[in-house]
């Protein structure tokens, strides 16, 4: 079950110049479910950090302007936190100084203090995107991986979706003015159940409604499929929330696309192929990725 009262969240930032939405995204999304909120930045380990690992003394944080680049990004982020959340007193308080930044376990955390709607961590760590905000996750038992959209989604689908052992929301477009729809789709899977909670979650949170999409390759729903129908159905009218079901006949991941149009929100339990599977043959929520131009969370 969902402790909606321990959720960590982690997000990604590449640069002020193209991390700015993503960064707004995940301040928001925090803030709504009042969550800690991890900000990393990944950097080349080769040219920016000049080739050694995150090994810094005092004197060198005093100077991480100079030695490490990357400290700028996370700087620019605390500035852009400050400014999503302005009655945030606490954060409003703290500067970006050596005296927040500590080298633990093999990467630079700026600690900075807890209050309501935003407690938030600074990291820097070099090498591989995907490999390093793994190593993140587990480090720290984050339930949500935040990301932004990419030009290259079936490169992101691959990597971000396979190798992330958390639950993972792809912006995609994704607007805070506009009221979506959330999209659940519902089968037999062993992800369904923990999909159904975020759904629930969100629809409480943030008072969209749902609907449920059941699709079948055939024209006959078993009972895997019933069953797991009528237990979200259950499920949230337990928790006073209206919505509608939808049971298709046709190929999975071209009627989640095109029921889901534009105005959605996609939820979707990961696949339990394994990554070579993947790889050669995809998966529904990779494919459904690739596709769809809508907010997608793809739970674990």
């Amino acid at each position: 079950m969902i402790n909606p009262e321990a959720l960590r969240f982690l997000t990604a930032v590449s640069s002020s110049e193209y991390s700015g939405p993503t960064l707004k995204m995940g301040s928001l999304i925090a803030s709504v479910f009042d969550a800690h909120l991890g900000v990393v930045y990944v950097g080349d380990k080769a040219n920016e950090f000049h080739g050694g690992a995150v090994n810094l003394t005092r004197h060198n944080l005093e100077n991480w302007d100079i030695i490490h680049p990357g400290l700028e990004v996370l700087k620019w982020a605390l500035g852009e936190l400050k400014r999503f959340n302005p009655n945030n007193a606490g954060l409003a308080r703290i500067q970006f100084n050596a005296d927040h930044i500590f080298e633990e376990d093999g990467r630079i955390k700026v600690i900075l203090p807890e209050e309501k709607g935003c407690r938030v961590e600074l990291i820097l760590r070099e090498g591989d995107l995907v490999d390093q905000m793994r190593k993140e996750i587990q480090l720290e038992g984050y339930d949500l991986a935040i990301i932004g959209g990419s030009q290259n989604k079936q490169h992101l689908a691959h990597s971000i979706i396979q190798y992330l052992p958390s639950s993972i929301f792809v912006l995609q477009k994704f607007s805070p003015q506009k009221q979506y729809k959330l999209l659940l789709l519902v089968d037999d899977s062993d992800a369904t159940q923990k999909s159904i909670e975020w759904g629930a979650l969100i629809a409480k949170k943030l008072g969209w409604p749902v609907k449920t999409l059941t699709v079948s390759k055939t024209k006959l729903f078993g009972p895997g499929y019933q069953g797991a129908a009528d237990m979200a159905k259950t499920y949230f009218e337990s928790r006073d929330i209206e919505v509608e079901q939808f049971f298709i006949s046709g190929d999975p991941v071209t009627t989640f696309v095109d029921f889901a149009g534009d105005d959605h929100m996609i939820i979707m339990g990961a696949s339990t192929l394994n990554p070579i599977k993947q790889l050669l043959f995809g998966s529904k929520p990779i494919k459904t990725l690739a596709r769809t131009g809508v907010p997608i969370l793809i739970v674990r």
